[in-house]
């Protein structure tokens, strides 16, 4: 095992020197790394080598990102807590963070586990995702999360025990899933505050399956084996999972949103009267970024733009182009088909 302290009499090592050594001892043969860190970012991520040997790396006072983008075959044991971002885009990687983490812990992860024998902070777990050529990714958490906790969550597992955490209101925090489309988190205790687009159900066979067999990995990992009886009483248990698609809410028009959704007046109502229509995505008239304008000076009558305009904007009249301020949406074809630059496009 090859030892690296990034703080010598003082002389702090910065990341990318701490990151290039560790590489070069890969390339020469070490796979078992000891890191005596000092704030240094994504210690045992994206370690891109031929090296087909597993690695391990033990780590002290990490700063953001550890095991960001971690490849499989990768471990990494942080002693103690770890800041924002542990297992950002996780790839496959072994993370064990002997602590607490900070926000978006496990945060794009796509494969590996990560596990935190602490709480989690604001964001984690947002945006898991699943390849399903692959294992889905995991994410073990002892305690319980911040809020915001797995929004966008498009796949993956996480496993949320609440130990400690009776008297709270919410183990996940407040406004937990949103925008959730996939995956499941099993959670043990209060929720409270989820997002209308997912359900909470009990358990069945397969899950208490799941988490018998995942938890006595995940407690042997973080240390504390003699949890395994408490943490297994599945009375206290639940699993959320996004709502079938047919039974999502069901999206309001704009217009009726902001007839009965939106503010008396609109955003801009003191500067504008908003008269309640909705804009088509090309605006013609007033509404346009652009307007052209043609030069007969130097036309040469080749059609090219009365041909190819997409909304039928121009005619031709006594040898004369004239452009329909009611149907240009100021796309500029006009002008950019013209070999004489007969059209110039000026601010609307």
């Amino acid at each position: 095992m090859i030892k690296i302290k990034a703080l010598n009499n003082n002389n702090r090592m910065s990341t990318q020197e701490l990151l290039q050594t560790i590489y070069d001892r890969i390339e020469e043969g070490e796979t078992e790394f000891e890191i005596e860190a000092c704030g240094q970012h994504d210690i045992g991520g994206a370690i891109w080598s031929k090296v087909d040997k597993p690695l391990s790396f033990r780590i002290k006072n990490p700063g953001q990102r550890v095991g960001a983008m971690g490849m499989d075959g990768v471990k990494i044991v942080v002693e103690g807590s770890a800041p924002a971002d542990i297992g950002w885009l996780n790839s496959g990687a072994q993370i064990v963070v002997k602590g607490d983490a900070g926000d978006t812990a496990a945060h794009c992860a796509a494969g590996g586990k990560i596990y935190v024998s602490g709480r989690v902070g604001t964001r984690s777990g947002a945006l898991m995702k699943h390849d399903p050529k692959f294992e889905p990714p995991q994410f073990w958490v002892l305690k319980n999360t911040g809020s915001f906790s797995f929004e966008f969550m498009g796949g993956g597992i996480a496993v949320i025990c609440g130990y400690g955490c009776d008297e709270s209101e919410s183990v996940l925090g407040n406004r937990s899933c949103v925008g959730m489309v996939g995956g499941t988190v099993y959670v043990r205790g209060n929720v409270s505050g989820l997002a209308s687009c997912v359900q909470q159900v009990k358990l069945d066979k397969f899950d208490k399956d799941f988490l018998k067999s995942g938890m006595v990995e995940f407690l042997k990992e973080i240390e504390k084996p003699e949890l395994e009886g408490e943490l297994l009483e599945f009375s206290n248990w639940t699993k959320i999972i996004p709502l079938p698609k047919e039974q999502k809410e069901q999206k309001l028009p704009v217009a009726e949103f902001k007839k009965t959704e939106w503010f008396e007046g609109g955003l801009f109502g003191d500067l504008v009267e908003d008269n309640g229509e909705v804009f088509k995505l090309a605006q013609t008239g007033e509404a346009r970024l652009r307007k052209p304008v043609w030069n007969p000076e130097k036309c040469i009558g080749c059609d090219l733009c009365f041909n190819n305009c997409p909304n039928r904007a121009i005619t031709k009249e006594d040898l004369k182009y004239v452009c329909a301020d009611n149907k240009c949406i100021g796309c500029g074809i006009c002008a950019a088909v013209c070999p004489r630059n007969a059209w110039d496009m000026i601010n609307a």
